[in-house]
């Protein structure tokens, strides 16, 4: 059999289980209904034709083929060098506006005290 019937076998019953479940403590369905332990079964039955049609762990043509060529790699950010950072030519840098890094969160006068 193709595909993964463990999944679809495990998958189904589970489902089947809490859905049976569900419908009873909603009131939908009493318990003495055959429908709770059908819902299971039929779940199971379910979970093994989806496992069997559905295109679980399917390969793409790179992967399969190896004469295939390899995806590219993605670039990773670098740091800023200070030629990057620094200001375009022509253009003036204010001097009175402070980076967040230069901004005193104490300042001087009144640092914290220990109390």
């Amino acid at each position: 059999m193709k595909g993964r019937p463990i999944l679809g076998i495990v998958g189904g019953f589970m489902f089947g289980l809490f859905g049976g479940l569900t419908l009873f403590l909603y009131g939908a369905i009493p318990l003495h209904s055959d429908l709770l332990w059908i819902l299971p079964l039929l779940g199971i039955v379910l979970g093994l034709v989806f496992a069997a049609w559905a295109p679980f762990g399917s390969r793409s043509k790179a992967e399969t083929d190896p004469s295939a060529p390899e995806p590219a790699a993605e670039e990773t950010p670098t740091e800023e060098s200070e030629d990057e950072a620094a200001p375009a030519e022509g253009v003036e840098q204010d001097s009175s506006a402070k980076s967040v890094v230069d901004v005193d969160v104490f300042p001087r006068d009144s640092e914290p005290t220990a109390e």
